[in-house]
Parts: C-alpha cells; structure tokens; sequence
C-alpha cells in the first residue's frame, strides 16, 4: 500500500472536516509533527507517536501506544479500547498529559533505549534533525528538506524497509554552487558511539540498503513516494512545507539519489568510529553504494543538525577530521 492519503483523509483534514482540529493543533505546535503513513497520520513527539489516526473500512481509529504509560504517571485515555473514536477535542485536551508520558517513558528507560532495537534516543533526534532542516529559523538556509523520519517503505520486488529519514537536496544559493540538482535524499542517523555497531548498527543498514537498490528500480519508486509526500505536506500546509518549486520534482527521479550519513554526538577521541571508518566492511559497502548513490557523511557547522552541502563529506574525507 502506498505510503500516502486518500483524498477522503486529505478532505477531512481540511478546514470543517472531522479531523482538521488535529491539523491545526499540530501547525501551531512545533514540538509536534504529522507524517503520513499509508492512509494514516501519526503525529509525532520526540520523535514517537503521540497519537496514530487510521482510516479503516471508512471509520477513523484513534490510538496511543499503552507501552508507554507508566505507573508513576497514569492517564485517562477517552477510550478503554482506543478505537472508532472521532471527538478529536477530546484527543487534544490530553495532549499535554500525553507528552508528559513519552517524558516520563524516556527518563524512566533512559538506560535501556541505548541499545535497544527501536533505538528510541536516536528517535528523539531524528525529529529534532526534522525540525532543523524543515521548519526551523534557519530551515530556509540548509540545504535539505526532509519529508519523513522513521518510516517504512514497501517495494515491488517485496522487499520493505524502514528509513531514518527521508527527504529532498533542495540547495539554497550557496548549495548551489556545489550542486545546483535537487535529488531524492535518504539519511542514515547513528546516534553516539552505543549504535555505531552490532545488528543495528551502520554497516548491517548500509548492507540491506545494498541489497535493495542493487539492480532494481527500488530509488525510483522511493523517489516517487518522497514526492507524493512532499505534496500532500504542502497540500495540507503542514510546518515547513511551503518551500519552493512550485513547478514539480519530477527531476529528483533521474538525478543520483544522495545518502546522508549523520554520526551524531560522537566523542573527539571515539576508538569504535576510527574502527569503524577503517573497518574494511564499511569501506566496501560505502564504495558499492556509491554506484546508485552519492554518499556524504555530514559534519556540523559549528553546533546543531543543519545539514549543508558544503559540509558532507566522503568516508576518506571524514576519517581526516578524526
């Protein structure tokens, strides 16, 4: 199924439609965001679900993750069975008591998240990376625009897989003169030294992506799905989403997709990373990559999650800023 909303969902989140409450909230609420989902909404808090909206056999179902209610900080919920409920008001009246939850949550398995499989840190600023780049002071100036975090995607040959993120090279002027083609971008984020490796870390994601993009159209309809999505956002008129060509993004289907590599809050002296950017697997994995994407490695200017064409990096370049 398309990663995308009928034009019914597109309707009633419309002004006077069902579900426009939740689109107004989010658009004046910058710590939330909505990403689109296969005739679903989820609207995201730190990076986790606070609230997903489905569209099911016509009836809408409305629902928050129980795993992340604890018992030092208990809510009412408007459903015991968080279903077929269409009073978004009563939805957004708990919405404060709602991020205090996934607050809680995340304090309360501060220890833990690091090296679990969801990574639920690295979700934390995979939104925070969103925000920067999309909607932020200083989004009009970076040079990418991202359209998803942390979704999955299904393609013809069956294979499904789960991104970071998800978005657009839309450079500005100065990104330009670098690379003045707009371009699918697919990102990469490992957060600290805890995620650089083992089953989930960069070289196993580096492999699968390998594997899908070699010998398939798999970038193509990856590139499409961005598209559609960039529209609906703008359709919607969703934070950030009022950027420029007005004209289409056709083109960012026949460019090279760029892969963004964002090793986020490593330490200056961090053993794994050298390893791990001397490690051979990595180097081969990069360089077979390289034939379908333009892989960078991004270093920050100066502090924050700004992401600037003049500052990615090849992995023979980034290993000299160790």
């Amino acid at each position: 199924m398309a990663r995308e909303l009928s034009s019914k969902f597109i309707h009633d989140l419309h002004e006077n439609g069902p579900l426009y409450p939740f689109l107004e909230f989010v658009r004046k609420d910058t710590s939330l965001d909505m990403q689109i989902r296969p005739d679903e909404v989820h609207i995201y808090y730190r990076g986790i679900a606070l609230l997903i909206v489905r569209l099911r056999a016509g009836k809408y179902d409305m629902l928050f993750n129980q795993n992340y209610l604890t018992k030092s900080y208990p809510v009412d919920l408007p459903s015991v069975d968080n279903t077929l409920m269409d009073e978004p008001e009563r939805w957004i009246d708990i919405f404060a008591e709602l991020k205090t939850c996934i607050d809680v949550y995340l304090s309360c398995n501060e220890k833990t998240v690091y090296s679990c499989e969801e990574q639920v840190v690295v979700k934390d600023f995979l939104q925070t990376t969103m925000r920067e780049n999309s909607y932020s002071a200083v989004a009009p100036r970076t040079d990418y625009h991202i359209t998803d975090i942390d979704c999955q995607s299904s393609f013809s040959t069956g294979v499904v897989m789960r991104f970071d993120m998800l978005g657009v090279y839309l450079p500005s002027e100065i990104g330009a003169r670098i690379d003045p083609n707009p371009a699918l971008a697919v990102f990469a984020m490992r957060f600290g030294a805890m995620n650089l490796t083992g089953p989930y870390g960069l070289i196993p994601y580096l492999d699968k992506l390998f594997k899908l993009v070699d010998e398939t159209h798999a970038l193509q309809e990856l590139a499409e799905e961005v598209e559609n999505v960039f529209y609906q956002r703008k359709e919607l008129m969703l934070p950030g989403s009022q950027v420029g060509h007005k004209g289409g993004l056709r083109e960012i289907i026949s460019n090279k997709p760029h892969l963004i590599i964002n090793l986020a809050n490593q330490e200056p002296e961090g053993s794994k990373l050298a390893e791990l950017l001397e490690s051979k697997k990595l180097q081969s994995v990069v360089g077979l990559l390289s034939d379908s994407l333009d892989v960078k490695f991004v270093h920050s200017r100066f502090m924050g999650y700004g992401i600037y064409r003049k500052c990615l990096y090849s992995i023979d370049e980034v290993k000299n800023i160790l």
